[in-house]
């Protein structure tokens, strides 16, 4: 296994942060260009126009784009009512024109025929009936 190696330690020579740094004229130094956190309002003022610009037209875009995908989906949820109650009545017109055709063929049986033309006074003249194939 490797073993670390031995390091001699070093005094780095750092003024102690409580004590004021003095300068040549043993005057305590004042350091400038701090940087403090700033507030708010200040990371504001250093925002360009241009960036607020596009700030307020992405924040609208994003809205815009929510509204519309709330419309759309309502049309969609609009039209498959609408497509649910066409399919509701087209089934239903089916069923009552099913109905009339058996209506229909139940009224036009030859037994039926006949018998409503007896009962008009009609009699059978067999030589004027032909029969079509």
């Amino acid at each position: 296994m490797a073993e670390l190696k031995k390091m001699e330690d070093f005094q780095y020579d750092i003024p102690v942060m409580d004590e004021p740094v003095k300068g040549p004229n043993n005057e305590p130094k004042v350091q400038k260009n701090v940087d403090l956190p700033q507030s708010p309002k200040r990371k504001l003022r250093n925002i360009s126009l241009l960036e607020k610009a596009i700030g307020f037209l992405l924040l609208v875009a994003i809205i815009g784009i929510a509204i519309l995908t709330i419309q759309v989906r309502t049309s969609i949820t609009q039209m498959t009512n609408q497509i649910t109650e066409t399919q509701a009545t087209i089934q239903e017109k089916e069923e009552s024109a099913l109905k009339l055709e058996q209506q229909k063929n139940e009224l036009s049986k030859a037994d039926r025929i006949k018998e409503v033309a007896k009962s008009k006074g009609l009699s059978d003249n067999i030589e004027n009936i032909k029969k079509v194939k």
